[in-house]
């Protein structure tokens, strides 16, 4: 990661009644960000165990050019426009890593017997 580069949580606040579809729109805009973005490092999504309608996203990216060629992108720009009106509220939070040092890689398994 570069300097300029970005750690954020995005949370989000789903609209029960969408539930289900804001997943599909999701799954997707990770996995093709993650298999097409080299600039994207880390994109994982978990839903509040409570309430699942409560999304956060851990999201890192290389740089801010890296971030901003993904808000521009094709697939961004689909789960965007697709979501709006699926969600209540949403919170960017760009954190700062504890240690700095650490580095996150997410991998989207294609096939899960490639990693037993």
């Amino acid at each position: 990661m570069q300097s300029d580069g970005i750690v954020r949580l995005s949370k989000i606040q789903v609209n029960p009644e969408y539930l289900d579809e804001y997943m599909k729109y999701a799954v997707e805009v990770g996995t093709v960000s993650l298999e097409t973005e080299p600039g994207v490092l880390t994109m994982y999504a978990v839903a509040d165990k409570e309430n699942p309608c409560n999304i956060t996203i851990l999201e890192t990216y290389a740089s801010q050019e890296a971030y901003k060629s993904h808000i521009a992108s094709e697939h961004f720009q689909k789960y965007k426009q697709g979501t709006l009106h699926m969600v209540d509220s949403l919170l960017l939070d760009d954190v700062t890593p504890l240690n700095p040092n650490n580095v996150l890689t997410n991998v989207i398994k294609t096939d899960i017997k490639d990693y037993e």
